[in-house]
């Protein structure tokens, strides 16, 4: 929890000195309040008016897990991915690596029976902030 979140969890907070702390994130930090799960909580901390300053951009981090999520979907539906589900675990990592290595973290948690909704998040943040540089060959 980053120090915007730590104060927004203080019995006693004053708005305007929160709402001076999300303004002063950047972009990064406050996509690590959403995808660890407490920007709800901020948000419901900071003033009405200056509410919007989260909720927009918490609205386009969702609709891109949303769209991660339908894309999970179709390929969990695909009679080959259920074919590969059912067999050795190598066999499936091969098939994932083959067809869908950008998501294949995800499709590993399905493969596990473990995936949940913030590693979606999570998954998303990665996307969108890596830190590995993606070169042409």
């Amino acid at each position: 929890m980053n120090k915007v979140g730590k104060y927004a969890s203080c019995p006693e907070v004053d708005d305007l000195e929160l709402m001076s702390m999300v303004f002063e994130l950047t972009e990064k930090d406050k996509m690590v309040m959403w995808s660890e799960g407490y920007i709800d909580h901020v948000i419901n901390k900071l003033p009405v008016y200056a509410r919007d300053i989260l909720e927009k951009r918490k609205e386009k981090w969702e609709d891109t897990k949303d769209f991660y999520e339908k894309k999970l979907n179709e390929i969990i539906n695909d009679a080959d991915f259920k074919n590969k589900l059912k067999g050795e675990r190598k066999e499936f990592a091969l098939f994932v690596m083959n067809h869908y290595p950008e998501l294949r973290t995800l499709l590993f948690l399905i493969y596990d029976g473990n995936l949940k909704d913030d590693d979606l998040r999570k998954f998303v943040y990665r996307r969108r902030f890596t830190s590995r540089k993606k070169y042409l060959h």
